[in-house]
Formats: structure tokens, C-alpha cells, sequence
């Protein structure tokens, strides 16, 4: 079956089971240094009037020609830092001789994944070395047999190359990978196609084995021996349970041909599946997991307006075009917007409930929630700095939550909001079972005006997407506060 999001490739997330019955309303949420790259706002909003949603100035999927942008740089064509210009049986056959390349691997929720892949992006630039990008895997919020999707298929990595002025691979322009490839499918050790490699493991120091990457292996046919990294890498260096490591260190310790000495010598933490015990390599760096990883400022700094990784790298990776197109359709279906109308501005929210459901103030019992009546009045504040700044009038609002209460669910249709109900749009039935998570995404990223459940990091991205595509107004509400 041809991918709805990219017609010139076959993606094996849409050969899924069809049969499965969710009732789901709205979607389940999941999750200085500087380079001197201008943002490119993709998304335009006026300040005198409603914007266009989704208008997009870059090409919006799918990899360029080496004649449509020949002119722009290499950085724009992925073959041109492969041998091929498809992918290969074995993906260490397509890795340049004289090419240096960085590669870790997905962990829990979509969100998290994402954070973890523009992590590993960044630390490519900041390390000399191409990212080479892994797809989005179940499980995180969808279940095992959901299928991959190719990230290049969900995220314009068009548009990222051309603002980083520099190359970034995934691992499906490496290596091929099967149709119908499943993170289910163990790999066995005489296998022609599965690939030994050193990898590092950024995994906290009180922990004697890795992080847990067996799904990646699985559906890379990959098999990976590990070794830790040394103690300068931690933020903290002398805390055995300190699990976020910095990026610097970490580029140190694999510059391309001369690394910090302490990449040498080091002990096995641990052997591959297949009983290998090979040390990091030269050629390909890998991580199990890149998600805790900082500056050196600050632990989880992606979170703050001021990340160097946002900046750099996530404010770049705009939606593709046809999925920010199966988004429109939804919006104007929700909004009872005709196809020939101009859609309104909006404001979107993000009410984040079930990971805080039992995470009560002093004092207090379970459910504890931010009460809806603080999103209104927060959507109330923005509507009228809307007003008064932009002269835009955001009478709209589209919320999403993770919330499956039909009560919920009342309350805010009765405030005159908006929500997608994904049953009966039927939207894993047409699409696949990522698809109610990715269209929420997408639709939340659209507004003039975002109000976002803190410390969710579902709702930290979406506020930093409409604060730089669409220069709008964010406010995040925090129950403990």
C-alpha cells in the first residue's frame, strides 16, 4: 500500500490491522551554543487579519532532486553522502569511505522519540558528523503491531537540510528495510542482513546494562554491543544516578579520527544479543538513547524558550505537506468551514490529564486536574491580547486531551469548543493507528493562540510550533504552581 503521506514510497505503518476498535475523542497525548541559522517561518500569520493555517513556503515532503537544488548546496540530495542513491542490503555497504555519520535509537512516546531524534540531529552538527535518523516505532501510545513510519514522512527534512546547510540521513535512505518490517520480528544470528556494531551507552552509572533498544534492533536488523561513556559526559560527573549527559562531551569523545583519548580502552558494559563484544567505532557513532542530554546549562533545557537545540534544530522541522493537508480537512470538517471558505484564526489547547491524575497537591485526593474553567480563562486572556496587539478576533478553539471521560468531553462542547472524534471520522480505519495522535499534533501547531498543560512536554513543543511558525501568543498552566 502507497503511503498517504509520501505516494513515492511504499510505508509499511499503513499495512496494519484495520479491525481494531478505539474509542477515542480527541488523542491520546504521549510526550549557549548557537549556530547562526535564522528561523524560516513555513506557517505565515497577519497581524491585520485571520491567517492562512497552512500555508507552507518550502517544499513540503519527499527528498529533493540534485537538479531542483543543485544550486543550494550538496547538503540538499541524501546520496550524496551515500555510495548509492537507494538503499542497500547492508547499510555499512552505502556509509562513504571518507564520510563520519552519528545514529541512536527510539525510546518511549512519540514525543519523547522526537526530542531524543532532534537531540541526535544537533549533536551530528555539533560533532562533525551526519545524523543518520531511525523511523518512528511502536510502542509509545500505540499499539506493538501499529508499524513504522519513515521520519522524513511526518517531519520536512526539506526544509531542515536547507536551514541547516547541512546533511541529515535517515535509515531508510541507508539501509532497506522490509515492507512489512515489525519491531516483533527477533532477529537470529545468521541472518546476512543483521549488522554488528560498537555503540556507546549514556545510560546512568548506577545501571550495568544499557538502555533497552531490542525493537530498533529488531527492525534494523541491527546487533549492538555496548560501552559507557566516561564520567566527564555526565552533567553531573561525580553523581553515580546523573543521567543526562552533554553534548559537547559527547562530540569530544567522537570526534571524527581524533577523539578524546578516554574513547580508547574502554571496558564492555555489555555484549551484543548475539554474544559480539565490539568497542565504539570510528566511522558509524552510535547511542542507545539521546533524550537526556544537555548544553551543560541546564537538565532538560529543550524545554526553555532559549534551548540551542530547539533553535537550531526543532524549530526547522516543520509537518509535511500532505499530512498538514489531511489536518486541514479535519479542522474544516470540526469547524464547519467549507472547502471554498478561508479558514478562521484559532486558538488550541492541549489539556493534559491522565499522567497527573494522581500526582495531588498536599492535602488533596486523587483526580487532581487543573480545573477546565483556568484553560477558559487562559484562552480569555489570549483572545483579548489577540485583539488589542494583532487586531485578530480568535473566537475559535480546537482542544485535544488525553481525557476519555464522555463527561469531559461535555463540558467542552458545551463552552462552544472544538475537538476531532477520531471514531467517527474513523481516522485509524482510513489511516493507521498513528494517525488520531499525529493529526491532533498537527491541528494544535495551527493556532494563533496555544494554551498547553505544564510540564507536558507534548504541550512545550506545540507552544514553541505556533510561538515561531505563526508568531503566536502561548500560555502554559502548571497545577503545581
Amino acid at each position: 500500500m502507497v503511503s498517504p503521506l509520501n505516494p513515492a514510497r511504499s510505508s509499511p505503518f499503513t499495512q496494519m490491522k484495520l479491525t481494531r476498535k478505539w474509542v477515542l475523542v480527541g488523542v491520546f497525548a504521549v510526550l549557549a551554543v548557537t549556530f547562526g541559522i535564522h528561523s524560516l517561518q513555513t506557517v505565515h500569520v497577519s497581524k491585520t487579519a485571520s491567517p492562512d493555517l497552512f500555508h507552507s513556503t518550502v517544499p513540503a515532503n519527499g527528498e529533493c532532486s540534485a537538479q531542483t537544488h543543485s544550486s543550494q548546496g550538496p547538503w540538499m540530495v541524501p546520496a550524496n553522502y551515500l555510495n548509492y542513491d537507494h538503499p542497500t542490503t547492508l547499510g555499512r555497504d552505502n556509509l562513504q569511505k571518507d564520510s563520519h555519520y552519528v545514529t541512536s535509537f527510539p525510546v518511549a512516546g512519540f514525543t519523547n522519540k522526537f526530542i531524543a531524534y532532534m537531540h541526535l540531529i544537533y549533536q551530528g552538527v555539533l560533532s562533525n558528523r551526519i545524523p543518520i535518523v531511525p523511523p518512528i516505532i511502536p510502542p509509545g501510545w500505540v499499539p506493538i503491531d501499529a508499524g513504522m513510519i519513515p521520519f522524513g514522512d511526518l517531519f520536512n527534512l526539506t526544509n531542515l537540510r536547507a536551514n541547516l546547510r547541512s546533511p541529515v540521513l535517515e535509515w531508510t535512505d541507508v539501509k532497506l528495510l522490509k515492507p512489512n518490517a515489525s519491531v516483533q520480528d527477533e532477529n537470529v544470528g545468521d541472518d546476512p542482513t543483521l549488522e554488528r556494531i560498537g555503540c556507546w551507552s549514556t545510560r546512568k552509572r548506577s545501571s550495568f546494562s544499557p538502555t533497552f533498544v531490542g525493537h530498533a534492533e529488531n527492525l534494523l536488523k541491527l546487533d549492538l554491543s555496548f560501552t559507557r561513556v566516561p564520567d566527564f559526559a555526565y552533567f553531573n560527573e561525580t553523581d553515580q544516578d546523573e543521567f543526562h549527559t552533554k553534548f559537547s562531551s559527547l562530540a569530544a569523545l567522537t570526534w571524527p579520527k581524533h577523539p578524546h583519548p578516554s574513547a580508547h580502552d574502554r571496558p564492555l558494559m555489555a555484549k551484543s544479543r548475539f554474544g559480539a563484544r565490539l568497542p565504539p567505532e570510528d566511522q558509524l557513532a552510535c547511542f542507545d538513547l539521546l533524550y537526556f542530554v544537555s548544553t551543560g546549562v541546564k537538565r532538560y533545557e529543550f524545554e526553555n524558550r532559549w534551548s540551542p537545540v530547539w533553535n537550531t534544530v526543532g524549530t526547522h522541522l516543520t509537518f509535511t505537506q500532505p499530512l498538514m493537508d489531511i489536518t486541514q480537512g479535519y479542522l474544516r470538517r470540526a469547524l464547519k468551514i467549507g472547502e471554498k471558505e478561508e479558514m478562521p484564526a484559532i486558538i488550541t489547547a492541549h489539556i493534559r490529564r491522565n499522567d497527573f491524575k494522581f500526582k495531588c497537591k498536599d492535602g488533596q485526593e486523587p483526580p487532581c486536574y487543573m480545573p477546565i474553567h483556568k484553560y477558559v480563562e487562559a484562552v480569555s486572556e489570549i483572545q483579548k491580547e489577540l485583539t488589542e496587539k494583532r487586531n485578530i478576533k480568535a473566537t475559535r478553539v480546537f482542544v485535544s486531551s488525553d481525557e476519555t471521560e464522555l463527561s469531559f468531553w461535555d463540558e467542552v462542547a458545551s463552552l462552544g469548543w472544538t475537538f476531532f472524534n477520531h471514531t467517527a471520522e474513523q481516522t485509524i480505519e482510513k489511516y493507521g493507528d498513528w494517525y488520531p495522535l499525529l493529526i491532533d499534533k498537527v491541528a494544535l501547531s495551527s493556532g494563533v493562540g496555544f494554551v498547553g498543560t505544564s510540564p507536558s512536554t507534548f504541550s512545550v513543543l506545540n507552544a514553541r510550533r505556533v510561538e515561531d511558525w505563526n508568531n503566536g501568543i502561548t500560555k502554559m498552566l502548571n497545577y503545581y504552581i
